[in-house]
């Protein structure tokens, strides 16, 4: 008696595509027979029980049920690395086969055959994609590290599909997601995030500022794996965690600022660079993973703007400030009882005229506040992008220092109109607080 696997998906995935699984055993015309999968993140577990299909095998989709195990981290402040708790998680899976000895008897689980372990985001995968899978080589290398031999190579494996130049604000916040390590537990073979190089120019273009640190697991930088700048990384492939294995680097001025970094007040623009190892200590200039460039950008008229952070489709978070006005509109809701004019609850011998009785009482206000946030001209690219804004289940607002959720109320959203006679778009976003004033 076996059980096979035929099928499995590939690691890294996306926990909103379809992961499936088939299966085949010689048991399957045993009487009251099933196929059951167990999958657990070694926290939870989920146990699916199936017949099998008339072919007499057994397809089971773990993408049903990836998407309890992760949601969404918020690194929006991270002065260096963070490591992630919630948005990626390794899922194991175990296959058995369930019968009994007739078709009135009690049934037993047998066997116990393991499928592959699958790390997924909190992304999602499009049906008309062409694959199953999540296509994982566009944001993912397992490139060989120093030890196995080095090469040059850059890539742009940030898990964004944000413009490579983006603008941003002195005050403002920002994070870059990007896989690191592996997923396969190999000495020689990641995608070994090192060290993160800031560029830093003025208007003419000229380097007036740089700064940069090693992803490191140590003191205030919270990445990973290394301890030491001086290790490779056959030193420490054992040791990595799933945490380490979705980071999210500082990006932003005000990120920079709080690690003690604060941007030249002539800066311009600035260049951040993910690369990886060279030697001990050691980072390789040809070895780069990702590399954003990001362009000063002024309030426009006295408008403070809207700064967003939403869960990308790629399982990482990007991050957009809308230029123009932020309207806000209270919505506010009243119930309301009447009372009597005369007092006929007196405990005196006498009813007193008193006009400042309320007749009308309120008993309960609530509150909804619904605001707007208009955009800069944008690309047809940049519009293609913030789709994902509109789209997405976790957004947030920076307001002075801190991110406050919001969701996004917009019904329709048209970002794709006549490319002869359109060039340039303008975006209106609604949304509201995900926590409204308090009501009395």
């Amino acid at each position: 008696m076996a059980l096979t696997i035929r099928q499995e998906p590939t690691s890294p995935n996306q926990a909103n595509a379809d992961l499936l699984f088939v299966v085949t055993s010689d048991s399957s015309s045993s009487p009251q027979f099933q196929y059951v999968m167990e999958v657990s993140d070694g926290v939870d577990t989920y146990k699916f029980r199936q017949q099998p299909n008339p072919s007499n095998k057994g397809v089971f989709d773990m993408g049903q049920v990836a998407r309890d195990f992760v949601s969404m981290d918020t690194p929006f402040k991270t002065p260096y690395v963070q490591t992630s708790s919630l948005s990626g998680k390794t899922l194991s899976s175990v296959f058995y086969e369930e019968y009994g000895t007739s078709t009135t008897s009690s049934v037993s689980l047998y066997g116990g055959t393991s499928g592959s372990q699958v790390y997924v985001l909190s992304g999602v995968v499009e049906p008309n994609s062409g694959d199953w899978n999540f296509a994982s080589s566009s944001f993912y290398t397992s490139s060989f590290t120093p030890a196995g031999g080095a090469g040059n190579y850059t890539l742009q494996h940030a898990l964004s599909n944000s413009p490579l130049t983006q603008s941003i604000r002195d005050d403002e916040y920002q994070t870059l997601p990007i896989l690191n390590a592996n997923f396969f537990g190999e000495e020689f073979n990641a995608q070994d995030i090192y060290y993160i190089q800031v560029s830093v120019y003025n208007a003419a273009g000229s380097n007036i500022q740089n700064f940069g640190w090693f992803n490191l697991k140590s003191g205030s930088i919270n990445g990973g794996p290394r301890l030491l700048s001086t290790q490779y990384y056959n030193d420490v492939y054992g040791s990595v965690t799933d945490g380490q294995r979705l980071i999210h680097v500082a990006a932003g001025p005000q990120n920079f600022a709080d690690q003690g970094n604060t941007l030249n007040a002539s800066w311009d623009s600035y260049r951040i660079q993910l690369m990886g190892q060279e030697s001990p200590g050691v980072e390789d200039g040809g070895a780069i993973y990702a590399e954003k460039w990001f362009t000063k950008q002024e309030g426009e008229c006295g408008y403070s703007g809207t700064r967003f952070a939403f869960l990308n489709e790629l399982g990482g978070i990007d991050y957009h400030t809308f230029q123009y006005a932020d309207t806000k509109q209270d919505n506010i809701t009243r119930e309301t009882y009447d009372k009597s004019f005369v007092n006929y609850s007196t405990t005196t011998n006498g009813v007193t005229y008193d006009k400042s009785r309320r007749g009308s009482k309120v008993y309960s206000i609530s509150y909804e506040e619904t605001r707007t946030a208009e955009s800069d001209y944008l690309t047809q690219a940049q519009a293609d992008w913030l789709r994902e804004l509109v789209e997405s289940p976790d957004v947030f607002i920076q307001e002075g220092g801190e991110f406050l959720p919001v969701v996004i109320t917009n019904s329709q959203f048209v970002y794709k109109t006549n490319p002869r006679s359109q060039k340039l778009y303008t975006l209106s976003i609604q949304y509201k607080l995900s926590n409204n004033r308090r009501s009395r």
